[in-house]
């Protein structure tokens, strides 16, 4: 799979959010990193096809997926090859968590037998078994966004090709304690190496460091710096995105970057 932004501007209300964004993705797991307004969260939006749902956005240039352009593939055919997790999600959905789930097997036409075997699957790895029945606006923060990651995990997974696999995520740590952010991570990491494209954005630097293979960082609309997490773990090129004094290390634990603020 082949998802290409070429020569991408975007303006909301006439203000510039994102200025001439080139780049390509496949597979593996790319992170998108920047200070608030970077421009993270429209790029993600342009990316999954969905900034034309953004009152007052307009967008030139190019997106393409596999050399169509996003804009004119069916709704219906996009969510079956691609899941976007959101960064703010509806509070108030007074649905049972298990009916939730179901909805990820709509563009896929219910998926049979191996959707109920996929939907199992992902109550386990989300660890969302003694929940299933519990409303999800009765939920806390976190388990919210467990069940998020959960539903759109399973949309991605219902297409038969891990090639042909999009998974967008915006802040998708969000609310996580510890173990979960370990368990988003191990997760990320898993459907990159089988095949799938997975592109996040996170605050958290480390957490980019230590999930993604590859780096993009963006300030003022702009890409400051693509590359591997070697790479942009750089004092001058962090301390140039965002405005603040950092150091770097390398974890004890996978001899990743690690980068501390001063």
């Amino acid at each position: 799979m082949s998802l290409a932004l070429t020569h991408l501007h975007c303006r909301l209300d006439g203000q510039a959010v994102l200025q001439d964004i080139s780049l390509s993705a496949g597979a593996g797991c790319t992170a998108l990193i920047g200070p608030n307004g970077a421009g993270k969260s429209t790029l993600l939006r342009v990316m999954a096809g969905d900034s034309a749902w953004l009152p007052g956005m307009t967008v030139t240039g190019h997106a393409e997926l596999d050399g169509v352009p996003l804009g004119s593939l069916p709704a219906l055919s996009l969510a079956r090859r691609r899941a976007f997790l959101l960064q703010q999600q509806p509070e108030h959905l007074h649905l049972p968590v298990d009916e939730l789930l179901c909805l990820a097997a709509w563009p896929h036409g219910g998926s049979g037998l191996r959707g109920e075997t996929l939907y199992r699957d992902a109550l386990t790895r989300w660890e969302l078994g003694t929940l299933a029945t519990r409303a999800y606006d009765a939920l806390s923060g976190g388990e919210r966004q467990r069940v998020q990651l959960a539903r759109t995990w399973l949309q991605m997974r219902l297409h038969p090709h891990a090639h042909e696999r999009l998974w967008l995520l915006d802040e998708p740590q969000t609310a996580l304690d510890l173990p979960h952010q370990r368990q988003l991570r191990q997760q990320l990491q898993e459907e990159a190496a089988s095949g799938a494209t997975v592109v996040f954005s996170t605050h958290d630097l480390n957490f980019a460091l230590r999930s993604a293979d590859r780096v993009i960082a963006l300030a003022g609309g702009r890409i400051l710096a693509d590359g591997e997490p070697a790479a942009i773990a750089d004092p001058a090129l962090l301390q140039h995105v965002f405005g603040v004094a950092f150091s770097c290390h390398v974890h004890p634990g996978d001899g990743r970057p690690w980068v501390m603020t001063e």
